[in-house]
This record gives C-alpha cells, sequence and structure tokens, in this order.
C-alpha cells in the first residue's frame, strides 16, 4: 500500500505541465518528483530519476526489465495514456508490480483528429495548401467528399468503434478489420466486418488503430501498400512500426496512394526537437508530432486516471 509518505514520480511531460494534475496529486502524497524539465529520459536517466520511488506516473518512457530491475521499491507502474508497446508488462507481472491503465479514456480525441485527416486528404486540401504556400494557385484533382465513399477501419476497439460511429453522419459505406471479428459479420450500424485483403482492395481510404504487436509490426508493408486501392489514403494514428515507412515513401512517390497522414512514426525523437523523415518531404503527406490523444480534456482525464490508479493503494 502507498501512504502520503511514499515517494512518488511522474515523468510525463503533459502531466507535469498541468497545475491542476500535481495539484491533485499533491492532496495524497508529500513526497513527489516531476520532470520539471521536461526531458525524454534515456534509460540510465529514468533509473536516477525514479530512484527510491514507490509509484511512477509514465507515458511514452521506455519501461525495460533494466529499469524495472533498478527500481527495488516500486510497487506500481501507472501509465499516462494508453499504449503499452514501451513497456515490458511480463516483467511487470513477474515483479508483482502493479500496472494501472485506463483504456479509452483519450478515444474520442484521437477518433476526431482521424476523422479530420480523413477528410483533409480525401478533399486535397493539405496538397494545396502545400501549393499555396509556394505561392501557386491551383484547383483540384481528384477531391472527394465522405459520402457513398468506402472507409476501411483496421483495429476495432475503442477508438476504431468512435470513428464508425462518426463517419456513419457522412453516409460513408464502413468496412473493418480486426483478427477478433468473424468475417461477413454486419455490426452496429451496418458496419461490415471484412477480411484484411477484402479492405485493402476496396478502400478508398484506410484508418489505422490497432496496438504496436509482434502481429503488427510493418503490418502495412509493401506487400500491403500494393494490395490498396489505387488513389487510396493511408491515415495512421496508432503506433509507428505499424506501417513500413520506406515502403509507404514508395507507394507516395509512385502516386498508387494518393496521400497518407501519420501522427506515428518508427523512430520519434528522444531527447532532442530535432526530427526529419524522408516522408515529409512528399507533398502528399501529411503529419502531426504524436498528438492525436492529447487535448485539454483528454491532458485532464488521462492524468486523473493516472492518479487514480495510485490511489486505489492508498492508506491513510
Amino acid at each position: 500500500m502507498l501512504t502520503n509518505k511514499s515517494k512518488i514520480g511522474v515523468s510525463s511531460r503533459s502531466f507535469c505541465r498541468s497545475k491542476l494534475l500535481r495539484s491533485s496529486l499533491e492532496n495524497y502524497f508529500d513526497d513527489i518528483v516531476y520532470n520539471h524539465d521536461l526531458k525524454h529520459f534515456t534509460e540510465e536517466e529514468l533509473i536516477n530519476f525514479f530512484h527510491e520511488c514507490e509509484a511512477v506516473i509514465v507515458s511514452e518512457d521506455f519501461i525495460s526489465k533494466k529499469v524495472i530491475d533498478s527500481l527495488p521499491n516500486l510497487k506500481i507502474l501507472s501509465k499516462f495514456g494508453v499504449g503499452l508497446d514501451s513497456i515490458d508488462t511480463d516483467h511487470l507481472k513477474k515483479k508483482n508490480i502493479v500496472l494501472g491503465l485506463s483504456p479509452g479514456v483519450n478515444s474520442s480525441a484521437v477518433a476526431q483528429l482521424a476523422l479530420s485527416y480523413l477528410i483533409l486528404m480525401l478533399r486535397e486540401a493539405y496538397f494545396l495548401n502545400r501549393k499555396l504556400l509556394r505561392n501557386k494557385w491551383e484547383k483540384i484533382r481528384e477531391s472527394r467528399d465522405m459520402s457513398g465513399i468506402t472507409i476501411g477501419i483496421v483495429g476495432y476497439g475503442n477508438v476504431g468503434k468512435q470513428l464508425a460511429s462518426y463517419l456513419k453522419v457522412f453516409e460513408s459505406n464502413i468496412l473493418v478489420y480486426d483478427p477478433l471479428l468473424e468475417v461477413n459479420e454486419i455490426l452496429s450500424g451496418g458496419v461490415k466486418s471484412v477480411s484484411f485483403e477484402e479492405i485493402l482492395n476496396h478502400s478508398d481510404a484506410v484508418s489505422l488503430h490497432v496496438p504496436l504487436t509482434a502481429k503488427t509490426k510493418n503490418l502495412f508493408g509493401k506487400e500491403a501498400l500494393n494490395s490498396m486501392k489505387k488513389g487510396s489514403i493511408l491515415v495512421n494514428l496508432s503506433r509507428g512500426g505499424v506501417v513500413q515507412e520506406s515502403a509507404l515513401l514508395g507507394a507516395l512517390k509512385t502516386g498508387h496512394l494518393s496521400g497518407a497522414a501519420s501522427d506515428v512514426f518508427e523512430n520519434e525523437p528522444q531527447n532532442t526537437s530535432t526530427f526529419h523523415s524522408e516522408l515529409l518531404d512528399c507533398t502528399n503527406f501529411f503529419s502531426t508530432p504524436h498528438i492525436a490523444g492529447t487535448t485539454n480534456q483528454t491532458v485532464q482525464a488521462l492524468g486523473e486516471m493516472a492518479i487514480k490508479s495510485l490511489i486505489d493503494h492508498y492508506q491513510k
């Protein structure tokens, strides 16, 4: 159990920026160390930062076996966010360390951004904006609205379901692929579950909402991208690594895909604000720096749930 004297470490930069969240945490604990410099910690820095902590709140940090073994006092690891690909969950379990997680808290925020990306790319708004920034006044070539076209959703968890509910308003034809669903199953609102091959072959746009696992690593490699409908759109708000970036670069350069948008990359920067990818040089590629789940509202909700994971084990 935790007490008000337990040492708590918070490495999440979004949490540390919030005065409200810090104040809420300080209602329960007296000894808290914050990531005031908003650093991306290396493995050794993370170990030193969390030294003697009984509970920690983390976001994008890599919690490896070495980190876990180097924190003998650790009782609870609370995740600010939903992805677990950066955490050795098996080793946490082996060490009897509680994992606090709140799936679905930011699903609306992610789904809203996915919807905006779909519209942005299908209407060629981003491509034409790039032209305008170079003082070129051009008109549309293959602009499409949402009604009547086929949108594929890969991964039908909290975010996928939320996105599907938004797309129904536009009267889009919605296909989903999820290995947990039966093929050709008609879901709520007329959404149809199909095979992976069918979603690639028939979708005008595909939006990805799956975790990064051994099975989803490079799920969208050269073969899958080449199987996508010519002129279609790919949107990735899941994890870098689900899409093989070299293959995506090729599909964009040849024009097999008319465009792609991504909030995530295979190798996101650590301990620096500098980043470059060849994809950024493509005029038909739109990107943001991994911000899909972090609106003001979701930061607060994620932080409150992270705190709850600690106070669930709190003893006055």
